[in-house]
Protein backbone atom coordinates (compact mmCIF):
# COMPACT_ATOMS: atom_id res chain seq x y z
CA UNK A 1 0.00 0.00 0.00
CA UNK A 2 0.84 3.26 -0.67
CA UNK A 3 0.59 5.80 2.82
CA UNK A 4 0.24 9.33 2.69
CA UNK A 5 2.51 11.91 5.14
CA UNK A 6 2.16 14.88 5.31
CA UNK A 7 2.30 18.18 8.15
CA UNK A 8 0.14 20.42 10.31
CA UNK A 9 -0.01 23.36 7.56
CA UNK A 10 -1.92 21.57 6.04
CA UNK A 11 -5.39 22.13 6.85
CA UNK A 12 -7.37 19.11 6.77
CA UNK A 13 -10.99 18.52 9.14
CA UNK A 14 -10.21 15.42 11.32
CA UNK A 15 -12.30 13.09 9.75
CA UNK A 16 -11.52 13.67 6.92
CA UNK A 17 -7.71 12.60 7.82
CA UNK A 18 -9.33 10.05 9.99
CA UNK A 19 -11.25 8.71 6.78
CA UNK A 20 -7.63 8.59 4.43
CA UNK A 21 -5.96 7.42 7.29
CA UNK A 22 -3.14 10.39 6.61
CA UNK A 23 -0.44 10.72 8.53
CA UNK A 24 0.52 14.34 9.83
CA UNK A 25 2.86 15.56 11.61
CA UNK A 26 2.89 18.90 13.52
CA UNK A 27 4.89 21.44 13.25
CA UNK A 28 5.83 23.57 16.45
CA UNK A 29 4.68 27.40 17.40
CA UNK A 30 7.52 28.16 20.57
CA UNK A 31 6.55 30.71 23.05
CA UNK A 32 9.29 31.74 25.21
CA UNK A 33 10.88 28.37 26.50
CA UNK A 34 7.29 26.48 26.04
CA UNK A 35 6.77 24.82 23.05
CA UNK A 36 3.37 23.59 21.65
CA UNK A 37 2.62 20.90 18.67
CA UNK A 38 0.32 22.63 15.79
CA UNK A 39 -3.00 20.98 15.74
CA UNK A 40 -2.09 18.98 18.92
CA UNK A 41 -2.24 21.42 22.30
CA UNK A 42 -2.40 24.93 19.79
CA UNK A 43 -4.41 25.91 17.00
CA UNK A 44 -4.99 29.26 15.19
CA UNK A 45 -7.91 30.63 17.72
CA UNK A 46 -5.42 30.26 20.63
CA UNK A 47 -2.35 31.74 19.05
CA UNK A 48 -4.24 34.57 17.77
CA UNK A 49 -5.84 34.90 21.59
CA UNK A 50 -2.42 34.93 22.79
CA UNK A 51 -1.07 37.47 21.06
CA UNK A 52 -3.81 39.63 21.93
CA UNK A 53 -3.49 39.03 25.47
CA UNK A 54 0.10 39.59 25.76
CA UNK A 55 1.33 42.27 23.36
CA UNK A 56 4.45 42.89 25.00
CA UNK A 57 4.86 39.30 25.50
CA UNK A 58 7.33 36.71 24.09
CA UNK A 59 6.16 36.60 20.53
CA UNK A 60 5.60 33.36 19.18
CA UNK A 61 8.04 31.43 16.83
CA UNK A 62 7.17 28.58 14.48
CA UNK A 63 9.69 25.30 14.21
CA UNK A 64 9.61 22.81 11.75
CA UNK A 65 9.43 19.17 12.85
CA UNK A 66 13.13 17.18 13.45
CA UNK A 67 14.60 14.82 10.99
CA UNK A 68 14.77 12.07 13.59
CA UNK A 69 10.98 12.57 13.78
CA UNK A 70 10.14 12.36 9.97
CA UNK A 71 12.40 8.90 9.89
CA UNK A 72 10.78 7.50 12.94
CA UNK A 73 7.19 7.74 10.99
CA UNK A 74 8.73 6.64 7.99
CA UNK A 75 10.19 3.78 9.27
CA UNK A 76 7.07 2.74 11.30
CA UNK A 77 4.80 3.34 7.90
CA UNK A 78 7.14 1.05 5.60
CA UNK A 79 8.41 -1.93 8.34
CA UNK A 80 5.66 -4.18 6.81
CA UNK A 81 6.51 -3.26 2.93
CA UNK A 82 4.20 -0.36 2.62
CA UNK A 83 5.68 2.43 0.52
CA UNK A 84 5.34 6.73 1.70
CA UNK A 85 4.54 9.47 -0.70
CA UNK A 86 5.26 12.83 1.72
CA UNK A 87 3.89 15.75 0.52
CA UNK A 88 4.61 19.11 2.42
CA UNK A 89 4.16 22.75 2.29
CA UNK A 90 6.09 25.54 0.14
CA UNK A 91 10.03 25.48 1.17
CA UNK A 92 9.53 29.49 0.92
CA UNK A 93 7.94 29.36 4.37
CA UNK A 94 9.75 26.51 6.06
CA UNK A 95 12.42 23.76 5.55
CA UNK A 96 9.92 21.45 6.68
CA UNK A 97 9.97 19.92 3.10
CA UNK A 98 13.86 19.81 3.27
CA UNK A 99 13.47 18.09 7.00
CA UNK A 100 11.40 15.32 5.28
CA UNK A 101 13.46 14.67 2.34
CA UNK A 102 16.71 14.85 4.17
CA UNK A 103 15.15 11.53 6.43
CA UNK A 104 13.45 10.14 3.35
CA UNK A 105 17.48 9.35 2.46
CA UNK A 106 17.65 7.89 5.81
CA UNK A 107 14.47 5.56 6.54
CA UNK A 108 14.92 2.21 5.83
CA UNK A 109 11.72 1.93 3.39
CA UNK A 110 10.60 3.50 0.38
CA UNK A 111 9.85 7.10 0.88
CA UNK A 112 9.12 9.79 -1.81
CA UNK A 113 8.93 13.62 -0.56
CA UNK A 114 7.30 15.81 -2.68
CA UNK A 115 7.49 20.08 -2.29
CA UNK A 116 3.80 21.09 -3.24
CA UNK A 117 4.79 25.16 -3.20
CA UNK A 118 1.41 25.52 -1.31
CA UNK A 119 0.21 25.57 2.56
CA UNK A 120 -2.91 25.61 4.26
CA UNK A 121 -6.12 24.52 2.30
CA UNK A 122 -4.62 24.37 -1.00
CA UNK A 123 -1.69 21.85 0.60
CA UNK A 124 -4.50 19.66 2.09
CA UNK A 125 -7.13 19.66 -1.14
CA UNK A 126 -3.61 18.26 -2.63
CA UNK A 127 -2.89 15.15 0.34
CA UNK A 128 -6.77 14.59 0.25
CA UNK A 129 -6.79 13.92 -3.31
CA UNK A 130 -3.67 11.74 -3.54
CA UNK A 131 -4.84 10.19 -0.61
CA UNK A 132 -8.01 9.11 -1.91
CA UNK A 133 -5.71 7.69 -4.90
CA UNK A 134 -3.68 6.13 -2.86
CA UNK A 135 -7.21 4.07 -0.70
CA UNK A 136 -8.46 3.40 -3.87
CA UNK A 137 -5.29 0.97 -4.97
CA UNK A 138 -6.08 1.94 -8.48
CA UNK A 139 -2.93 3.85 -8.76
CA UNK A 140 0.84 3.72 -8.64
CA UNK A 141 2.76 6.03 -6.58
CA UNK A 142 4.35 7.97 -9.51
CA UNK A 143 0.96 8.21 -11.43
CA UNK A 144 -0.43 9.84 -8.08
CA UNK A 145 2.35 12.51 -7.78
CA UNK A 146 1.73 12.96 -11.92
CA UNK A 147 -1.86 13.94 -11.37
CA UNK A 148 -0.64 15.75 -7.66
CA UNK A 149 1.87 18.07 -9.69
CA UNK A 150 -0.81 18.66 -12.55
CA UNK A 151 -3.24 20.37 -9.43
CA UNK A 152 -0.43 21.96 -8.19
CA UNK A 153 -0.09 23.81 -12.15
CA UNK A 154 -4.22 24.80 -11.67
CA UNK A 155 -3.77 26.02 -8.18
CA UNK A 156 -3.59 29.55 -6.71
CA UNK A 157 -3.35 31.31 -3.43
CA UNK A 158 -4.13 34.31 -2.26
CA UNK A 159 -3.49 35.83 1.18
CA UNK A 160 -5.05 39.12 2.29
CA UNK A 161 -3.53 40.65 5.43
CA UNK A 162 -4.80 43.72 7.67
CA UNK A 163 -1.27 44.29 9.02
CA UNK A 164 2.29 43.36 7.83
CA UNK A 165 3.44 43.50 11.75
CA UNK A 166 3.55 39.87 12.31
CA UNK A 167 4.67 39.01 8.42
CA UNK A 168 7.81 41.66 9.81
CA UNK A 169 8.68 39.54 13.08
CA UNK A 170 8.77 36.25 11.66
CA UNK A 171 11.31 37.73 9.23
CA UNK A 172 9.27 37.32 5.87
CA UNK A 173 9.29 40.27 4.73
CA UNK A 174 11.41 43.48 5.56
CA UNK A 175 11.09 45.78 8.70
CA UNK A 176 11.07 48.75 6.65
CA UNK A 177 8.22 47.64 4.61
CA UNK A 178 6.49 46.63 8.00
CA UNK A 179 7.19 50.27 9.41
CA UNK A 180 5.73 51.55 6.19
CA UNK A 181 2.33 49.59 6.71
CA UNK A 182 1.87 50.28 10.60
CA UNK A 183 2.28 54.24 9.67
CA UNK A 184 -0.43 54.32 6.91
CA UNK A 185 -2.80 51.46 7.87
CA UNK A 186 -2.27 49.29 4.43
CA UNK A 187 -3.93 46.31 4.08
CA UNK A 188 -2.27 43.94 1.47
CA UNK A 189 -3.11 41.02 -0.84
CA UNK A 190 0.19 38.52 -1.53
CA UNK A 191 0.02 35.86 -4.21
CA UNK A 192 1.94 32.88 -2.67
CA UNK A 193 4.53 31.82 -5.68
CA UNK A 194 6.90 29.00 -5.36
CA UNK A 195 9.48 31.60 -5.21
CA UNK A 196 7.98 34.39 -3.60
CA UNK A 197 4.91 36.09 -2.17
CA UNK A 198 4.37 38.10 -4.81
CA UNK A 199 2.56 41.75 -4.00
CA UNK A 200 -1.01 42.01 -5.67
CA UNK A 201 -2.98 45.00 -3.89
CA UNK A 202 -2.57 47.44 -1.39
CA UNK A 203 -3.84 50.74 -0.04
CA UNK A 204 -5.14 51.86 3.21
CA UNK A 205 -8.39 50.58 4.61
CA UNK A 206 -10.74 47.90 3.90
CA UNK A 207 -11.57 49.24 0.22
CA UNK A 208 -8.18 47.82 -0.50
CA UNK A 209 -9.80 43.90 0.10
CA UNK A 210 -12.77 45.18 -1.25
CA UNK A 211 -11.12 46.53 -4.65
CA UNK A 212 -9.30 43.35 -5.05
CA UNK A 213 -12.19 40.58 -4.44
CA UNK A 214 -14.16 42.56 -7.06
CA UNK A 215 -10.93 41.86 -9.60
CA UNK A 216 -10.74 38.64 -8.43
CA UNK A 217 -14.04 37.67 -9.60
CA UNK A 218 -14.46 39.74 -12.99
CA UNK A 219 -11.15 37.67 -14.17
CA UNK A 220 -12.25 34.27 -13.08
CA UNK A 221 -16.36 34.84 -14.15
CA UNK A 222 -15.88 32.10 -16.34
CA UNK A 223 -13.27 29.80 -14.50
CA UNK A 224 -14.00 25.96 -13.84
CA UNK A 225 -13.22 25.00 -9.99
CA UNK A 226 -13.16 22.10 -8.45
CA UNK A 227 -12.01 23.03 -5.17
CA UNK A 228 -12.30 26.74 -3.44
CA UNK A 229 -11.11 27.08 0.33
CA UNK A 230 -11.45 29.80 2.56
CA UNK A 231 -9.20 30.44 5.71
CA UNK A 232 -8.98 33.30 8.14
CA UNK A 233 -8.34 34.67 11.61
CA UNK A 234 -10.49 36.70 13.95
CA UNK A 235 -13.69 37.19 13.40
CA UNK A 236 -15.55 34.69 10.57
CA UNK A 237 -17.77 37.82 9.60
CA UNK A 238 -15.85 38.37 5.84
CA UNK A 239 -15.03 34.93 5.43
CA UNK A 240 -18.88 33.90 5.65
CA UNK A 241 -19.85 36.73 4.02
CA UNK A 242 -17.16 35.70 1.09
CA UNK A 243 -18.35 32.35 0.93
CA UNK A 244 -21.39 33.01 -0.10
CA UNK A 245 -19.91 35.48 -2.82
CA UNK A 246 -18.12 32.54 -3.85
CA UNK A 247 -20.89 30.16 -3.90
CA UNK A 248 -23.50 32.11 -5.60
CA UNK A 249 -20.71 32.89 -8.39
CA UNK A 250 -19.79 29.33 -8.75
CA UNK A 251 -22.61 26.99 -7.77
CA UNK A 252 -21.39 23.89 -8.50
CA UNK A 253 -18.54 23.74 -5.70
CA UNK A 254 -18.65 23.68 -1.93
CA UNK A 255 -16.27 26.49 -0.61
CA UNK A 256 -14.73 25.02 2.62
CA UNK A 257 -14.12 27.93 5.41
CA UNK A 258 -11.71 26.94 8.46
CA UNK A 259 -9.72 28.86 10.47
CA UNK A 260 -5.92 28.67 9.61
CA UNK A 261 -3.46 26.48 11.43
CA UNK A 262 -1.28 28.40 14.59
CA UNK A 263 1.43 28.31 12.23
CA UNK A 264 -0.06 30.36 9.84
CA UNK A 265 -1.75 32.75 12.51
CA UNK A 266 1.42 33.71 13.77
CA UNK A 267 2.94 35.18 10.44
CA UNK A 268 -0.47 36.48 9.08
CA UNK A 269 -1.91 38.43 12.58
CA UNK A 270 -5.09 38.65 13.29
CA UNK A 271 -8.58 39.94 10.57
CA UNK A 272 -6.36 37.69 7.67
CA UNK A 273 -7.86 35.58 5.39
CA UNK A 274 -6.79 33.41 2.41
CA UNK A 275 -8.82 32.23 -0.96
CA UNK A 276 -7.16 28.99 -2.32
CA UNK A 277 -8.23 27.43 -5.83
CA UNK A 278 -7.70 24.73 -7.76
CA UNK A 279 -9.10 24.89 -11.54
CA UNK A 280 -10.99 21.94 -13.47
CA UNK A 281 -9.11 20.87 -16.18
CA UNK A 282 -10.72 22.24 -19.75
Amino acid sequence: MIKIVTDSTALIPEETVNKYDIKVIPLNVNIGTQAYQDGIDMDGQKLIQYIKDNPKGDFPTTSQPSIGQFVEVYNELTKDGDTVLSLHMTDLLSGTVHAASQASEIADGDVKVVNTHYIDQSLGFLVVQAAKMAQSGDYTRDQIIDHVNHDIENSELYIGVSTLENLVKGGRISKATGIISKMMNLHVVFQLLPDDLKLQLKGRGKKTITKWLDQFFETNANTNYKFIGISYTGSDEFAMALKKRLEEQFPNVNVLVQYTSSIVAVHTGENAFAIMTCKQDD
